[in-house]
């Protein structure tokens, strides 16, 4: 869950991050899979309708989607960055930097010779290729055979309706047609290489630019909330409807499911979003409006001390509500639609101090309307569970989806000390301190033995805070806890 952001606004950290997931992903095999993917739909239009028709942006928006889940459950603070060529298109471009991409292949050979996609690292072979891309090494050919889509012709692209004109699939004149032809296909070609063959995806690169890709698909719809978000209905060749499921995965999965990319818990830095608003834990509700289509509204408050406080909305329009946090604005806490009974939204949930923000939506994309917002706490607010240094462990249970267990132990002497969970359950350790539940120390997800976590820390006296969820965002299980010094 989170926020993708333009590849260009990045911190150092969260592009090594990014990194390292992709590295991780190549080591297990998965990273090979989803080029298997590309390659059999580019091989197999017919049976794999991920291209050349209205199913090109469904079926790229559900790739990307399970490539970043499989990211996550790495690294779960990490989104696919979008790449926003009419602003960065040079080789000069921090996009192509050593510590990110990397850069260009050499004059002949074409072989990428800097970054972590380097062939010479030993961390990025070419296993799934093409005829035209034999590997083992990626390549590239920035800007030799083609120039790169202007701003200008991307604004064409997002005034052009309708979705697609089927049953004449192979039109540029629909929303669909020129943004594939005349905006995708064209970036494709700058890059060069790898990047020109059916196993495209071998370079990560590609990822970045479906993600700018899916991202004009979403700017689209929110600037044309009258137009029907997706054509043909039930007329076009098989694969390309709206309810027809898409190959490889099948079932449920069809464009229809994948209209609103919000509900499948990712959102864009350009979204349709006003200004943050702060609310004050327990003040009166205050008034809103959600006025245009797509429209995202953001609330911040701050928790003080560990509890139970509620987020709920009132009113007459039907809203979604989603929490992140603490002291972060992609880390997803949970999220509501209707617990608030009608149309309103409500979440309680036990929340560690920090900063927290509040992303309200209207139910329907398309759709407007009032309702007014209040956090409170909950009281008498229950103290926070106390760990005995060198005692019995404590049991645990993360009951819910995105729950965060808060403890408290005091270290009474300056020392090396060691905060263990144990079991079953897939943990996540965070530790904040001294005498203060929002200066972090330190985060571990699988220093300790199988799926447990564990933290070892020089630690002055004071007391102490650890916050536990599981790994997995939607997961649940049991877990013990203890403190040793």
């Amino acid at each position: 869950m989170g926020l993708r952001k333009n590849q260009a606004t990045l911190s150092a950290g969260e592009k090594a991050r990014f990194i390292e997931a992709i590295l991780r992903l190549k080591a297990n095999r998965i990273y090979d899979e989803y080029v298997l993917q590309h390659r059999e739909a580019m091989n197999d239009m017919m049976r794999m309708p991920a291209h050349g028709g209205p199913a090109f942006l469904p079926w790229h928006r559900e790739l990307l989607r399970r490539f970043e889940l499989d990211l996550q459950r790495i690294d779960p603070s990490v989104t696919i960055p979008y790449w926003d060529w009419t602003v960065d298109r040079s080789l000069a471009s921090s996009l192509w930097s050593s510590d990110f991409m990397g850069g260009n292949g050499e004059l002949d050979s074409r072989r990428v010779t800097t970054g972590p996609f380097a062939f010479d690292t030993g961390r990025w072979n070419l296993t799934v290729t093409s005829p035209g891309d034999p590997g083992p090494a990626l390549r590239r050919a920035l800007g030799q055979s083609s120039g790169l889509p202007t701003a200008m012709q991307v604004e064409a692209a997002l005034t052009r309706v309708p979705y697609d004109r089927s049953p004449w699939m192979g039109s540029t004149q629909s929303f669909r047609g020129v943004l594939e032809n005349l905006v995708h296909n064209p970036v494709h070609a700058w890059v060069g290489g790898s990047m020109t063959q059916a196993t495209s995806p071998n370079d990560p690169v590609f990822f970045l630019l479906h993600c700018n890709i899916d991202r004009l698909w979403a700017l689209w719809q929110a600037r044309h909330p009258n137009e029907r978000p997706y054509l043909p209905a039930a007329e076009g060749m098989p694969g390309h409807n709206l309810n027809d499921p898409m190959s490889p995965w099948g079932g449920t999965t069809t464009p229809a499911s994948v209209l609103d990319h919000r509900r499948l818990g990712y959102w864009y830095d350009t979204d349709v979003v006003d200004s943050i608003i702060d609310l004050t834990i327990g003040a009166d509700a205050t008034q809103a409006s959600i006025e245009r289509a797509g429209e995202t509204d953001i609330y911040r408050f701050v928790v003080r001390t560990a509890g139970t406080y509620i987020i709920e909305t009132e009113g007459p329009t039907d809203v979604v509500m989603s929490l992140f946090g603490p002291n972060s604005d992609t880390a997803l806490v949970t999220e509501d639609d209707d617990s608030g009974g009608d149309r309103n939204a409500r979440i309680a949930s036990r929340l560690s101090a920090g900063t927290y923000f509040v992303r309200v939506r209207h139910y329907q994309p398309a759709s407007i309307g009032s309702y007014r917002i209040a956090v409170r706490s909950e009281r008498p607010q229950a103290p926070l569970p106390e760990i005995q240094v060198n005692g019995t462990a404590i049991q645990g249970n993360i009951e819910a989806a995105n729950e965060s267990d808060i403890y408290t132990f005091t270290a009474e002497t300056t020392g090396l000390y060691t905060i263990v969970t144990a079991g079953n359950t897939d943990t996540f350790l965070t530790l904040f301190g001294p005498n203060s539940q929002t200066r972090l120390i330190v985060t571990d997800d699988d220093s300790g033995p199988g799926l447990n976590s564990m933290i070892v820390a020089d630690l002055v006296t004071g007391v102490y805070f650890v916050r536990v969820r599981h790994f997995s965002p939607t997961s649940t299980g049991a877990y013990h806890l203890s403190v040793s010094r």
